[in-house]
């Protein structure tokens, strides 16, 4: 295991790029932040009220994997708690990690199902998408590594590239007046929530034995947070300003939208396009990633050396949950139902049970 640890080394800068994407595809594909309390032209000043929480609710994790900075989470947890407990928050950490991957993919496909390929049945489009997923994680974490190197600064360009080409459409008196429709306790209500929600640093624990500079890792957390609420910021500033307040929160793709009304010139009318390439290629890295790092966390939960032979049957798992959920309803139309669960689930996750192994750290580390 010392040897494969040795073998996978990413740099600082490859891992503040696959947590910036992580988080930032998000918004990109359905901007759920406009939705947040305060839900006006407010939420930017929420945004930025989210930065100390963010900091404050991953120090936990933080902390563990900067003290076992050899271990992924899983690892030092089975450490710190125990054999049992530990196999029990190994599992959980799995199941969330999978979870996850099937939220991504649900989503996806159901866009893709939606806007390009109406005729096409969802298991063909999950399936082409798994296949092209599934080879990208059996290469391992240095090619995920390394192609966040060339897709990020990709997509981060076509975002930015539409940010200015919208200039002429930009009516920015909509985010004013400042604070007259938001309360205190809306703003701290959205900002907790939106920190909560940034589940992605998980990654973060779990590439930590793997950093080339593991003394980087408090800064890589500082930057990816910084880094990714920035474009986040752009992305939803940018959005309000072209189609309004309540329109984008209404539409189902606001950042797409604003996309289509940009039309300079004849030759760039469909140039949506690199949008729609960008988008693609960010979940398609984000769900490598999540598949890769998903089947790590069960290897270690059962204490096996490798995780590919895990790869092909949790993609599986992937493709029969997706087209169950897509058969049954629209995930996109469960809004409410699905940002509680992932609040839910990512409080337990990223404060709960780093904040309980802490604790029970601090009781046991003469023993450690």
């Amino acid at each position: 295991m010392d040897n494969l640890k040795k073998m996978n080394k990413i740099s600082s800068y490859q891992v503040i790029l696959l947590i910036i994407i992580y988080r930032v595809i998000i918004a990109f594909s359905y901007l759920p932040i406009v939705n947040t309390p305060p839900g006006n032209q407010d939420i930017w000043i929420m945004l930025l009220l989210s930065i100390p929480y963010t900091l404050i609710i991953g120090f936990p994790m933080i902390y563990l994997s900067n003290k076992f900075n050899d271990l992924t989470i899983i690892e030092y947890s089975e450490k710190i708690l125990g054999k049992y407990i530990g196999k029990i928050v190994g599992i959980y950490y799995t199941g969330f990690l999978l979870m996850f991957c099937v939220i991504i993919v649900a989503t996806f496909v159901e866009i893709l199902d939606t806007t390009m390929f109406i005729e096409t049945p969802t298991w063909v489009t999950a399936v082409i998408m798994l296949l092209t997923c599934t080879y990208i994680s059996y290469k391992g974490l240095e090619p995920i590594a390394r192609g966040a190197e060339v897709f990020v600064p990709f997509i981060l360009g076509v975002i930015l590239l539409f940010i200015i080409l919208g200039y002429n459409i930009y009516d920015f008196t909509v985010l004013l007046p400042v604070l007259k429709d938001s309360t205190f306790k809306e703003l701290n209500i959205g900002a907790i929530d939106r920190s909560i929600k940034f589940s992605d640093i998980i990654i973060l624990a779990m590439v930590t034995p793997h950093l080339e500079r593991k003394e980087d890792m408090k800064k890589i957390y500082v930057k990816s947070i910084i880094y990714s609420l920035i474009i986040i910021l752009l992305l939803t500033i940018t959005t309000q300003a072209a189609l309004g307040i309540e329109y984008a929160k209404h539409t189902i793709f606001p950042f797409f939208t604003f996309n289509r009304l940009i039309n300079l010139f004849d030759f760039i009318q469909r140039i949506d396009v690199l949008s729609v390439v960008g988008w693609i290629m960010g979940n398609i890295g984000k769900i490598a990633g999540y598949l890769y790092f998903t089947t790590v966390a069960f290897r270690q939960t059962i204490n096996k050396q490798k995780n590919q032979p895990y790869i092909i049957p949790m993609a599986i798992i992937i493709l029969i949950t997706t087209v169950l959920i897509k058969n049954k309803r629209s995930l996109l139309s469960a809004g409410k139902l699905l940002e509680y669960v992932i609040l839910v689930t990512s409080a337990i996750t990223i404060f709960i049970i780093p904040l309980i192994t802490v604790i029970v750290y601090f009781f046991r580390r003469k023993k450690l």
